[in-house]
C-alpha cells in the first residue's frame, strides 16, 4: 500500500506499519529527530492507568473483574494500584539513566565579541556523559 502524502491518516499508517517492524536479533533503533519530536508529546507513567489496564484484562485470565458482592472494592485490585504505584515510584526515583555522547559529534555555536557576532564549528573530541530523569 503506497502512502498518500497529502492525507494525515495515510502519513500516521506508514509510521505505525514502520514501528511495527520485527527486526531480527537486534532492537529496533528509533530516529533521533523522532526522538526529539515525540518524547514531548508521551503522557509520562500513570501508575493508575497502567493498573487499570491491568485490573481490565484480568478477564483474560479468568478472573473476575468488578465490585465484590458485598459492592467493595476486590483487594486483589487494591493491592495491583499499590504493586504498580510502587513500581512506577521506583523507576521516577531510583533508577539511573546515563546517556553517553560519542567524540565527533557535530558542535554548533554562536556567540558576540567586542568585534561582532561569532559562529563555532567544531566536533567533541571525546565522550561525554548526561543524565535523564523518567517521567
Amino acid at each position: 500500500m503506497a502512502i498518500n502524502y497529502t492525507d494525515i491518516n495515510s502519513i500516521i499508517e506508514g509510521f505505525q506499519k514502520i514501528l511495527t517492524i520485527q527486526t531480527v536479533g537486534s532492537p529496533t533503533k528509533v530516529p533521533s529527530p523522532l526522538i526529539l519530536v515525540g518524547s514531548p508529546l508521551r503522557p509520562g507513567l500513570s501508575p493508575t492507568k497502567i493498573a487499570s489496564r491491568i485490573i481490565a484484562r484480568k478477564s483474560e485470565a479468568g478472573l473476575p473483574v468488578g465490585a465484590l458482592p458485598s459492592g467493595g472494592v476486590a483487594p486483589d485490585e487494591i493491592m495491583e494500584r499499590i504493586r504498580i504505584e510502587e513500581i512506577i515510584k521506583a523507576f521516577q526515583q531510583e533508577a539511573l539513566f546515563t546517556v553517553v555522547i560519542p567524540p565527533g559529534t557535530v558542535v554548533t555555536a554562536a556567540g558576540a565579541s567586542p568585534s561582532g557576532p561569532v559562529t563555532v564549528a567544531g566536533a567533541t573530541t571525546s565522550l561525554s556523559t548526561g543524565y535523564g530523569v523518567i517521567q
